[in-house]
C-alpha cells in the first residue's frame, strides 16, 4: 500500500472498513456453497434445485441494479451502504432458521424459504459495488484507484477464503444452520464502526449537482459495451468459483471436512495475492505516465486469458497434482481481472457517472452470474462431471477478452454531453 498522507487518513480508514465489509459480503453470498452437500442431504434436494438456490441471489442482485443507481444518485452512498449491510446480514442469519412454514393455510417448503432468503440477500448486496465505486471515485484520485480497488477485491477474495475455512469447520461441528447464524449475526459488529467513521463524510448528489448522465446516455457509449460485455464473459467464471468451488473439490476429490477447510480456500488466497500485486503495479505504471485505460484493460485481458487456458488444463488433466496446479493458476488469472475491472470502469465513467455506469454494467455482468450458477447445476445433473462446466467458463472468459481489448479504446474518460466544464467532487470530509 502506498504511504498514507495525513490529509487522506480519513479516506483510508473508510476504505479499510469497505474492504472488511466486502469480505463479509462475499462470505455471506458464498456461504451457500459450503452448505450445498448438507442441504442436499437434509432437505432432499437434487442438483437442479441446488443450482436454482445458487442463482436466486444473482437474480435479485441483478434486477436491483438500475434501482440502486438511482438510489445512490439521490441519497448519501455511505448511509445507503450501511443500511444495505444490515439487510444482507439479517438475511444470512435468517437462513439458519429456514424450515417448512405454514402460514394462513399455505405451506412453504424449506426450499421455498431458502430461495426467498437468497433473493433478499441479493437485494441487500446489490448496493455493494455501485456504492463502493461511487465512494472510491470521490475519495481517491486516478493514480490511487488501482490500489483502492485492488484492496476491495482482496477483501472479496479473502472473505470467501476465510468463510470457507470457518464455515466448513462450523458445519462439521454444529451443522449448516449454526453456520448461517454465526456468520449473519457476527457481521453486525461492523455496523457501528461504519457509521462512526462516515459521519463526517457525505457522498451524494442530491442538491449538490445540476446534471448527471442518464442510463440511456451511458448505454449509448461504445466504451460501456466493451466493459459490460467483457465483464459478462469474465464474471461467468468468477461466479462459478464463488457458487460451486467447495462442492467441486468435495465431489471430485472426496476430501474430508478437515481437508476441505484448507483445499477449498486455496484458490481464493491465490486470487487475493494476484489482486494486491496487480493493483499496486498498475497504479505505479499510471503514476509513471502510462495511459490508465490501457494499463487497466491490459491487466484485465491478461488475467482472463490465463484463467481460460488454465481451466482447459483442469478439464483435460486426469492427474490430481496437475489439475490442482492449473486451478491455482486460473485463480491467479481471475485475480488479475478483478483487481482492475472496476478501476477500468471508473476511469471510463468519471465521478459523475460512476454509480450509474457501475449499476448498469453490474446488471449485465450478473445476468451471466445468474446463468453460471443455474447452468452449472444443470450441466452437473446431466453429465455428473465439472468438465463441461469449466469448458463453458473458459469460452466465456475468451469472449470477454475480445470485447475488453477491441471495443474499449484508450481515449480515457468519456466526455458526457452537456457535462459542466468544472466538475467538483461532492465528497467533503
Amino acid at each position: 500500500m502506498p504511504e498514507i498522507a495525513p490529509k487522506r487518513s480519513k479516506e483510508w480508514q473508510i476504505l479499510l472498513l469497505l474492504v472488511l465489509a466486502m469480505g463479509i459480503c462475499f462470505i455471506d453470498r458464498g456461504s451457500l456453497s459450503i452448505a450445498l452437500t448438507s442441504l442436499k442431504r437434509d432437505l432432499s434436494l437434487d442438483e437442479k434445485q441446488l443450482g436454482l438456490l445458487s442463482s436466486a441471489f444473482f437474480l435479485s442482485y441483478t434486477l436491483m441494479q438500475l434501482a440502486v443507481g438511482k438510489l445512490l444518485e439521490r441519497f448519501d452512498a455511505a448511509k445507503v451502504f450501511g443500511l444495505a449491510f444490515v439487510v444482507w446480514s439479517l438475511a444470512t442469519a435468517a437462513t439458519g432458521l429456514s424450515r417448512d412454514l405454514h402460514l394462513f393455510g399455505i405451506t412453504l417448503s424449506g426450499f421455498a424459504v431458502l430461495f426467498t432468503l437468497r433473493l433478499i440477500l441479493g437485494c441487500g448486496e446489490s448496493v455493494s459495488f455501485p456504492a463502493t465505486s461511487a465512494l472510491i471515485t470521490r475519495l481517491f484520485p486516478e493514480e490511487l484507484r488501482g490500489t483502492a480497488n485492488s484492496l476491495i477485491d482482496v477483501g472479496t477474495k479473502i472473505g470467501p477464503a476465510l468463510g470457507i475455512m470457518a464455515g466448513t469447520a462450523i458445519v462439521a461441528a454444529s451443522g449448516w444452520r449454526m453456520m448461517f447464524l454465526v456468520l449473519g449475526l457476527g457481521s453486525m459488529l461492523w455496523i457501528p464502526l461504519w457509521f462512526v467513521a462516515t459521519r463526517s463524510i457525505r457522498v451524494s448528489h442530491g442538491g449538490e449537482r445540476a446534471w448527471s448522465p442518464t442510463y440511456l446516455q451511458v448505454a449509448a457509449q461504445r466504451q460501456f459495451w466493451g466493459a459490460a460485455i467483457g465483464h459478462i464473459g469474465s464474471n461467468y467464471a468468477w461466479s462459478m468459483f464463488v457458487s460451486w468451488l467447495p462442492y467441486y473439490f468435495e465431489q471430485r476429490y472426496h476430501y474430508s471436512a478437515k481437508q476441505l477447510v484448507v483445499v477449498s480456500s486455496l484458490p481464493f488466497w491465490c486470487l487475493s495475492v494476484a489482486c494486491g500485486v496487480a493493483g499496486v503495479v498498475s497504479d505505479r505504471l499510471v503514476r509513471q505516465g502510462r495511459n490508465a485505460v490501457m494499463v487497466r484493460k491490459a491487466t484485465v485481458c491478461i488475467g482472463c486469458i490465463v484463467a481460460a487456458i488454465s481451466l482447459f488444463v483442469v478439464v483435460a488433466s486426469n492427474r490430481q497434482l496437475v489439475s490442482m496446479g492449473a486451478m491455482m493458476i486460473a485463480s491467479f488469472g481471475l485475480g488479475l481481472f478483478t483487481s482492475n475491472n472496476w478501476a477500468l470502469t471508473q476511469s471510463l465513467a468519471g465521478p459523475r457517472a460512476a454509480a450509474k455506469w457501475t449499476s448498469l454494467q453490474n446488471l449485465f455482468a450478473n445476468l451471466s452470474a445468474t446463468l453460471s450458477a443455474w447452468l452449472t447445476g444443470v450441466t452437473l445433473a446431466a453429465t455428473h462431471s465439472f468438465g463441461a462446466a469449466f469448458s463453458i467458463a473458459s469460452a466465456f472468459l475468451l469472449t470477454g477478452t475480445v470485447f475488453y481489448w477491441f471495443v474499449i479504446n484508450a481515449r480515457g474518460q468519456v466526455t458526457w454531453e452537456h457535462e459542466p466544464e468544472s466538475v467538483v467532487s461532492p465528497a467533503t470530509p
